[in-house]
C-alpha cells in the first residue's frame, strides 16, 4: 500500500461478458496492446472470468462498462443500467457477506446519473437501501472517472490524479483511500459525486471546444491562403496560449462525452450554444476534408472517378487499434460514394477488425491521392520521397496530422 507501506492482500477479479476477450487474457494477450504477455503472467493476484457467480462474493464493485451514444447523439445508457441490474442481483442472494458492499462506477456519465439512474436500479435488483445504516441491508456508492488515454504510455493508470468521491463523507474517504493505496499519482476528492461527474465531462467537453477552434482557424487561413501549422506556431511563442490543433476528433471520449453534458443541459431547459457548436464543427470535419481533396483532384485536373485514393490510418487516435468512433471512416465512406477506389494502410490494426480494403505495403506508382489520417509512430518514418513513389506523377499528397513539411505536401489542414 503506497500509504501505509503494508503489504495488500486483495483478491481481484476481472470480469466481461465477452469470453472471448476473458480467454486471450487467460492466455497472457491483450488486444488493446496495454499489456505485454509478461506483465500479465506477472498478475498472478488476479483473476479474469466469464461466469457471474465468480464475482458475487466481491466487497468492492468497480463497473468500467462504455456509455456511447445513439445515432441521435443521446445517451445510450444500456450498458451501465445492465451492469446495475447485474451487480445489484449479485448483492442480493450473498447472505454470507460480512461488509456492506461499495459500487464504484467508472464510466462517464451526465452529473447526477450514478444517483438518478444507477443506485435505483441496484436498490431495487437487491432489496438493499443504498447509503443505509443497516447492516446487511445497505450498500454504498461512489464515482471515480477513468482517465485512460489509449496509446500513452506516459499517463497510465498509475501515474494519473485519481478524482474520487463518495455517497457520504465515510465512504468518500474510503473510495480516496483505497485508490491511493496504488496510485502514484495520488487523489483528489470531489466533494460529491455529481461534482466528480461533471469533471470527467467537462475535461474532454474543454479539449473539444479548442480543436474545434484550431478547425475553424484551418479552414479560414486555407481561405487565407496561409499555413495553419505556420500560424499555430507564432501563436504559441506566447506564454499562455494553448496549442492546440486542427484535426479529426473521434474515439469514445472527446468525441461522445460532450453529449452528454448537452443531454443533460437541455433537460434541464438551457441550450448550451458553445458545446453544440464545437461538437458540430468537428463532426464536418471529415465532409471538409473530402471536399477540400476532390477540388484540388479537379484543380490538377485529376479524374474522381474510378481513382485511387490510400489512407494511412483508420484508427481514432495514433498508435491505438481502437476504432471506436474513428471519423476516417467518413472519410472513406464519402470517397466511396464518389466511385473513389480506397486502400486503407493501417499496421496497428488486424485486417480481422474491418471489411475495408486493407493493404500491407504502398503500390509503387499507383495512388492519385494519399492522405495521412492518422500520426502512428511508423507513418513518422515515412518521407516525402516514399509516398511519392507510390504516388502517380500527377497526384496530391493530403497530410491531415502535420508529419511532413509544408513543402512536402500538397494539402495541409
Amino acid at each position: 500500500c503506497l500509504l501505509t507501506k503494508k503489504k495488500l492482500h486483495r483478491r481481484v477479479i476481472g470480469f466481461d461478458i465477452n469470453a472471448k476477450k476473458i480467454d486471450e487474457l487467460d492466455k497472457g494477450f491483450d488486444r488493446n496492446k496495454i499489456f505485454s504477455s509478461e506483465e500479465l503472467k506477472k498478475a498472478t493476484n488476479i483473476k479474469f472470468v466469464n461466469d457471474e457467480s465468480s464475482i458475487k462474493d466481491a466487497d468492492v464493485f468497480i463497473i468500467t462498462v462504455p456509455t456511447p451514444i445513439n445515432e441521435k447523439n443521446e445517451p445510450n445508457l444500456s450498458y451501465i443500467k445492465n451492469a446495475s441490474k447485474m451487480v445489484g442481483k449479485l448483492i442480493k442472494y450473498n447472505d454470507k457477506r460480512l461488509t456492506n458492499p461499495i459500487i464504484i462506477f467508472e464510466s462517464t456519465v451526465y452529473p447526477g446519473l450514478t444517483e438518478e439512474i444507477c443506485i435505483p436500479i441496484i436498490e431495487r435488483e437487491s432489496n438493499k437501501k443504498h447509503n443505509s445504516n443497516q447492516f446487511k441491508n445497505s450498500f454504498y456508492c461512489g464515482y471515480s472517472p477513468e482517465r485512460i488515454n489509449p496509446g500513452d504510455s506516459n499517463h497510465t493508470l498509475d501515474s494519473i490524479t485519481k478524482v474520487t468521491s463518495g455517497c457520504n463523507q465515510k465512504i468518500a474517504n474510503w473510495i480516496d483511500n483505497f485508490y491511493g493505496s496504488f496510485i502514484n499519482g495520488g487523489t483528489f476528492k470531489a466533494s460529491s459525486i455529481k461534482v466528480a461527474e461533471a469533471a470527467k465531462i467537462i475535461e474532454n467537453t474543454q479539449r473539444d471546444i479548442n480543436i474545434a477552434l484550431m478547425n475553424e482557424l484551418s479552414i479560414i487561413c486555407n481561405l487565407l491562403k496561409i499555413d495553419t501549422l505556420d500560424v499555430i506556431n507564432a501563436a504559441s511563442t506566447k506564454w499562455n496560449f494553448l496549442n492546440f490543433k486542427p484535426g479529426l476528433v473521434g474515439g469514445h471520449c472527446i468525441g461522445v462525452d460532450p453529449y452528454y453534458l448537452t443531454y443533460k443541459s437541455e433537460e434541464l431547459g438551457y441550450i448550451p450554444e458553445i458545446i453544440l457548436a464545437g461538437r458540430r464543427l468537428n463532426d464536418l470535419m471529415s465532409s471538409h476534408v473530402v471536399d477540400k481533396l476532390i477540388k484540388n483532384m479537379i484543380k490538377k485536373n485529376i479524374e474522381v472517378n474510378n481513382s485511387n485514393v490510400l489512407v494511412m490510418g483508420l484508427t481514432f487516435k495514433e498508435n491505438c487499434k481502437d476504432l471506436r468512433n474513428s471519423k476516417v471512416f467518413d472519410i472513406v465512406s464519402e470517397l466511396k460514394d464518389l466511385n473513389v477506389n480506397v486502400d486503407i494502410f493501417d499496421p496497428i490494426i488486424d485486417q480481422s477488425l474491418t471489411d475495408l480494403n486493407m493493404v500491407h505495403v504502398l503500390k509503387d506508382n499507383f495512388y492519385d491521392a494519399i492522405i495521412i489520417a492518422v500520426a502512428h509512430d511508423e507513418f513518422k518514418k515515412f518521407s516525402n520521397k516514399d509516398l511519392k513513389k507510390a504516388s502517380k506523377s500527377n497526384s496530391i499528397i493530403f497530410d491531415l496530422k502535420h508529419l511532413l513539411k509544408s513543402n512536402e505536401v500538397d494539402l495541409r489542414l
